[in-house]
This record gives structure tokens, C-alpha cells and sequence, in this order.
């Protein structure tokens, strides 16, 4: 399966489940981290697609067919309604994508890298996201991402999936 084709079943499929789970609002509230969450539902979407997918294969989140995903959630210090202020390191959490990218990067076992991100909350307007943005795009050949809200709500993050 070649990028544009996973990154199509990936993002819309993530989108409807960050959408549609009610307890992850409470992440998005809070300011929380779910990459634990995430992995699980990435594996759960490409069992549809693939025979073999493993989580923690060579220090790599996902692993399947000739494969290798590392995932990120990264939770903004941007004011936003209906969230709590807290002081989030968004340049650390961006580092954290660099360093993941510069690891699949050096990486022999997969034929394909890729790195999935989400970001929140955010809107793709700010200006401060799109400074880190900045940082990350040169690294990838090819990126894809797709807007969404939590349940109920009208906190916004966005899913990116890279080409590395």
C-alpha cells in the first residue's frame, strides 16, 4: 500500500474515532496526552488492511507489512475556550516529532516510514503552530492532515501523517 492510500484510510478513519470517543474530550480539556490511546486504535484500523500489525517492533510504535510508524500527541499552551490554561512545552513536543523522524531516518528494517502526530488544541491559523510546523516539514517528503473536534465540543486539533 503506497502512502497516498494508507494516509487516506488513516486520517479519516482517526478522525471519526477522536470525533466520536466521548472520554477524550477530557484529554483535550485537561490538556492531556492519549498516545497510548492512539496506538491502539491505529492498530485496530490497520487490522482491516494488514495480517500482521505489532506495536514496540524495533523501537518503532507500529510496525506492519514493510512499514514503520511512530506516533506523537502534542498538546499545545494556546489559549482556547473551554480548556484549561496550562503552561505546555509545544518546542519540546515539536522536538519530540524531529527526533522520531531522525530516528526512522537511520532505521534499515522498513522498506516505508512514517510519522502520525496530532495536535491540540489548535486551529490551523495560529501563527505560533505553523512556526513549529515549519520545523517539521523539511524533514518529510510528503504530508497529509486533516482538522477535527472533540466530542461534543469545539476544541479543534489537527492529525498530521508524514512521509519520512
Amino acid at each position: 500500500m503506497d502512502f497516498e492510500e494508507l494516509s487516506e484510510i488513516i486520517l479519516e478513519k482517526l478522525k471519526s474515532r477522536l470525533e466520536n470517543h466521548k472520554g477524550l474530550k477530557i484529554f483535550a480539556v485537561e490538556r492531556a496526552k492519549f498516545e497510548g490511546w492512539i496506538k491502539v486504535e491505529i492498530c485496530d484500523i490497520l487490522l482491516d488492511y494488514f495480517k500482521e500489525v505489532i506495536p514496540e517492533k524495533n523501537r518503532v510504535d507500529i510496525s506492519f507489512s514493510d512499514w514503520g510508524i511512530e506516533l506523537k500527541t502534542l498538546n499545545t499552551n494556546i489559549r482556547y475556550e473551554d480548556v484549561k490554561n496550562k503552561i505546555r512545552p509545544i518546542t519540546k513536543n515539536t522536538q519530540g516529532v524531529i527526533i522520531d523522524i531522525n530516528k526512522l531516518k537511520r532505521l534499515d528494517y522498513y522498506k516505508n516510514k512514517a510519522v502520525l502526530f496530532i495536535v491540540f488544541p489548535i486551529t490551523p491559523e495560529d501563527r505560533n503552530w505553523n512556526i513549529q510546523l515549519n520545523r517539521i516539514k523539511p524533514m518529510l517528503s510528503q504530508l497529509k492532515d486533516k482538522g477535527f473536534k472533540f466530542n461534543n465540543s469545539n476544541i479543534s486539533g489537527i492529525i498530521y501523517f508524514g512521509l519520512v
